[in-house]
């Protein structure tokens, strides 16, 4: 299986892949300078992941903040993971959202109204525990 790890960065989030153990992880700040790069990597190695049909993934994200670039680039990957759902890969989303930000839980809200393959619950984000 495909794991992959990038450190975050003040600018970058922390990106965990797990390929044995079915797990995506996205904690941190999301405004790369370059978004379509940064996030390329982790679409290949998902990519690379799927193409061995795992029976599951489970993500979850964890982003206190993300640029306008950064909300595309996640539409992308959700795109993805629709997409992989739709091939009986079992997909859930644990997307965890500051419960004082609500630009943020509207975009997850938007998101998860989008895909009817994925499973998407929105929780409350301990930003103490971060």
């Amino acid at each position: 299986m495909t794991d992959l790890k990038i450190e975050a960065t003040s600018r970058t989030p922390l990106i965990q892949l797990s390929g044995a153990k079915g797990r995506l992880h996205i904690s941190g700040e999301s405004y790369p300078e370059d978004v379509q790069r940064f996030y390329a990597t982790l679409t290949e190695h998902l990519a690379l992941y799927f193409a061995a049909k795992p029976a599951h993934l489970n993500v979850e994200i964890k982003l206190t903040y993300f640029n306008s670039s950064s909300a595309r680039a996640l539409m992308d990957l959700l795109d993805l993971l629709e997409e992989a759902a739709q091939k009986d890969i079992t997909i859930s989303v644990s997307w965890y959202c500051d419960p004082d930000d609500d630009i943020t839980r509207e975009f997850a809200e938007d998101i998860a109204a989008d895909v009817n393959f994925v499973s998407i619950n929105i929780l409350d984000l301990d930003v103490a525990a971060e």
